[in-house]
Formats: C-alpha cells, structure tokens, sequence
C-alpha cells in the first residue's frame, strides 16, 4: 500500500469510481471540488472523531460520515482520497488496518493550497541551518478569528518576559497574527521583533508568502496556545511547544494524538501532567511542569485598572467568569454546548429581574460585580443594559487598552465561574470562588469532565440557585470564606508552584539561552 498524491491524472482514471474521503473538512471538501468535478463520484466520508461523524448538507449532497471501523465493508474497487492537514498520519493510521492494507494498493491525499506551499517552502529549507528565531501564535484557528486572542495568553506573557529579559538581543521574537498593522507600532522601538500576517501561509503576494515560509521553516522553537497545524510539518530539530491556555475543569473537545504534532505541552502542575498526557494523546516525558507564563500577571496586576475601564471604587469587588457555551464567532460553532435558558443568557441569574435584584444587593453593601463573558460567547442584549453595580467588560474592551484579564484579575477580591479554568489560575491567590452549578448535569452530559465526581474537585463554593448566589455574595461582603480549607487543598493538589515564575520556568525546562 502506497500514499500517492491526487491529480488530474488520477482523476482521469477514476472518475466513475466510488469515492470516499478521509477526514471531514468542509474546507478541503471545497477545495477539491473546485479543482476536480469530483463531488457525483463522493459516497460518503471516515472521520475517526466522533464529535465529528453523523450526516452533513456539503453543496446540496447529503454526505453519511462514519468512523474507521466502517472502512472494512468498503468494496474493492473504492477509491479512498485524505483530505486532512495530517495525512500521513492518517496514512499510518490506516496502515495498521489489516483489511485496508489487504484490499487498497494506493491510498491518494489530497493537498489543499496551504499544504501544497508548507510542503514546497520545506523541502526548499529542508538543508538550511535554523536560526536564532522564535516564532509565537496565540488562539484558535484562522477561521474562528477573534480580535485580540491572535496576541495574548500565555504566548504573549512568554514574550513580554523574553522581550524584559533581553533575549531579542539574540533571537527574532516574531508573532504570527491576523493583522500585523495593529502590533507594529506598540514594538518599534524593538527592531528584532516582527508581525507576521498568518494570511501569508496561502498569500498569493510571493514577498509576504516568503517571509512567512522563511521563519515558520527555520525557527528554532515555536510557541502557540491553541492551534497547531500551521506547524504541522516541522523538522525534527524544530521544538514545537504547545503552551495551551488553561488547566481546567471540562475535557478536551477533540481527541487526537498530539505525540507527533508537537515536542512539548506545558502545564501548572503533576495532576494536570497526567490528564493532559491522557487526554492529548501524549508521553509524560513530553508534559512540562512549569506553571503558566499568563499566571504571572496575576500576581502584579495593573494600577490603573479603574480609570481605565470606568469602574467605580468600591469596598470589594467580585468577577463573574462563566465558561463559553455558544459560540458568537463563526468557525466556532462546533464548539457549542448546551446553552444556558433564560433571557440573560447567564447561569443561575436568568432574567433581568434577577439582575436587577442582584444590582440592588450590591450596592447596597457596597460591592461591585464585574462580568466578563467568554471571547467565543454569543453575546446577549443583557451586556448593553444599564446597572450600576453590576459591570460589563467586553473582550474588545481589553482590546482597546491592551489588558489581558489575568492582568487585572489579581484586583479580585472572590471569584464566580463555572467549569472555566480561570477558577484554576485564581486559586493561586487563595481568595474565594464560587462555582455556578445549575447546569452541570446537562453540561457533562454535552461536554464531559476531567473527572468523574467532578464537585469533589471544585475549589470553592457552590451555587445552584439565585439564593445561593445572593448568599456568596453576602459572605464575601462579611469576610465568610467557608471554603477555604477544601480551596487549599485543592490548590496544591493543582499546582506546583505558587509564585510569579513561571514565564522563566518554561524558558529553563526548554534551555533556551540568552
């Protein structure tokens, strides 16, 4: 059995076949069937994710697609055709099907327009030294864009920590973002710092496209904290570093091995090592434990933070984290899950009464409730309405003055989330938090916990109703802590380390010199 490339000439020779496509990607589907008048001969598609298998509308044609252990029913002279970043690994894997291996003499990939440039541009530096280049990128694929995330997390906290400690003196520090314009003037006075569009792996500007290819084929270390496939073909003396952005409550959408995909996976702590090498598909050996690079603007937040978000002084304040549910983003929606009822869209405080009601008790004790949703969140009319105690912090708002919320997160007096990962990151600070519960019986049932009694390992309080919620906030106004023993326990059962080092951990465990 043999991987062959999908041509015009293989085309020609079986286009009356019956074609079956080998990894659900709508965006590759479109691709081939715009170069090949292939789509009457498609059958059906074998996607090993089962998030991603069932039927699908693809231009007007109902498409079944089925995981791999249908493959074996597939009749021989079935035409078989990858359309995935990862097609040799797809490739390997098939291989180790006895029946494919017995019945297909060529498995055909077919390479969509960025795969067909990475490949050249790699093979073009295959024998070129690296050089001192580190290349960053921070959020989720191009297509489920959102402004900001393309700078920031724990891949920007990581570089603002080389940037202070001089390591431009010896490396390019270069971002991969969405639009360079936005970034290049805050670093001009940085020469060896570059903004690189991420638009330039399929840019039809050859100049753009080369810069691109230069310093994504001869980096030395490449950080991300989400997507990863831009990466996807590195050379073996390439050091791929997947920096993730949270260890938190929910599992991992997706299933697939990353032992291949990139070198290193940072984590907060020795539990987490072990979940993240389970649930990515991972070596222990290849899980750092480091702590977060974005954990250590929690332990110096920002002074300014009020004036600069118009938020009055108050004698305590309390932010609202809750986890993203439906996406507002296109490209995003195959992230959704069960959608929180009521017309504001919030957990437990579902309609505006309540809200009402709930602005009243702050300020009342003189308290002020600071709500920012999830980047991916759908937003909802709740955000744009007027109280006075309870406070609406958009993502563009921290755009706009260039704040991460880990950087003003250390103002918090107490926390309230749900299953987000910044309960995580908070509990560092040994301040209470409180878990919206009401919920996380249909939220497993959709999304899935790291654990299965997962209440057990929730470092705070928890809140099932408006009255509980109204409770939590009475007890933060009277200094009540009530689970502060259950918090601390959990706290170092999550991480390791409880300081603001952990940007230099990383740069050491990977022995990156100035």
């Amino acid at each position: 059995m043999e991987l062959i490339r999908f041509t015009h000439e293989v085309f020609d020779v079986i286009r009356h076949s019956k074609v079956y496509l080998i990894g659900r990607s709508e965006a590759y589907w479109d691709e081939l069937c715009d170069t090949f008048d292939i789509l009457p001969c498609i059958a059906s598609a074998f996607d090993s994710a089962k998030r991603r298998q069932g039927s699908c509308s693809f231009r007007g044609k109902n498409i079944s697609v089925v995981g791999f252990d249908i493959l074996e029913r597939l009749l021989d002279d079935s035409i078989l055709i990858i359309t995935d970043d990862y097609f040799w690994e797809i490739y390997k894997q098939l291989q180790t099907i006895q029946s494919v291996r017995n019945r297909f003499q060529r498995i055909y990939f077919y390479p969509n327009k960025e795969t067909r440039y990475d490949l050249a541009y790699r093979k073009k530096y295959q024998d070129v030294p690296l050089r001192d280049l580190i290349l960053f990128r921070s959020g989720p694929h191009a297509s489920g864009y959102v402004p900001g995330l393309d700078f920031a997390d724990n891949a920007r906290a990581l570089f603002e920590y080389m940037l202070r400690e001089g390591f431009d003196e010896k490396y390019e520090l270069v971002w991969l973002v969405n639009d360079p314009a936005e970034y290049e003037a805050r670093y001009a006075t940085h020469p060896r710092v570059r903004f690189l569009p991420y638009s330039g792996s399929t840019a039809e500007n050859e100049t753009v496209r080369d810069e691109y290819y230069e310093t994504l084929c001869l980096a030395k270390y490449i950080f991300f904290t989400d997507a990863y496939g831009f990466a996807r073909n590195a050379r073996h003396d390439q050091v791929r570093v997947q920096l993730w952005h949270g260890c938190g409550i929910k599992r991992r959408v997706y299933f697939s091995p990353c032992e291949k995909r990139y070198e290193y996976m940072t984590v907060i702590g020795d539990m987490y090592a072990e979940l993240h090498a389970r649930d990515y598909g991972l070596r222990r050996d290849q899980v750092l434990v480091t702590g977060y690079p974005k954990d250590d603007w929690i332990f110096h937040p920002i002074k300014d933070w009020r004036e600069r978000f118009h938020i009055p002084k108050a004698s305590k304040y309390i932010f609202w984290l809750p986890t993203f549910r439906t996406a507002g983003t296109a490209g995003l929606e195959n992230l959704n899950e069960e959608a929180a009822s009521g017309e504001t869209g919030l957990p437990i405080v579902q309609s505006m009464e309540m809200l009402e009601q709930l602005d009243q008790r702050l300020a009342e004790k003189d308290m002020v409730l600071l709500l920012k949703l999830h980047p991916f969140q759908k937003r909802n009319a709740v955000c744009r309405c007027a109280l006075s105690h309870i406070l609406f912090l958009e993502n563009e708002d921290l755009r706009q003055e260039d704040v991460q919320i880990n950087q003003i997160l250390g103002h918090a007096d107490a926390l309230i989330s749900d299953y987000s990962s910044a309960a995580i990151d908070f509990a560092l600070l040994d301040r209470p938090i409180a878990f919206t519960l009401d919920d996380y019986e249909t939220y497993g049932d959709s999304r899935g916990f790291n654990w299965p009694n997962v209440r057990d390992y929730l470092p705070g309080e928890e809140l099932f109703t408006f009255d509980d919620f109204c409770r939590f906030i009475a007890d933060v106004s009277e200094d009540n802590d009530w689970s502060r023993e259950k918090r601390i326990r959990l706290r170092k059962a999550f991480h390791a380390y409880f300081d603001d080092g952990s940007a230099e951990r990383v740069v050491m465990a990977l022995g990156i010199q100035k």
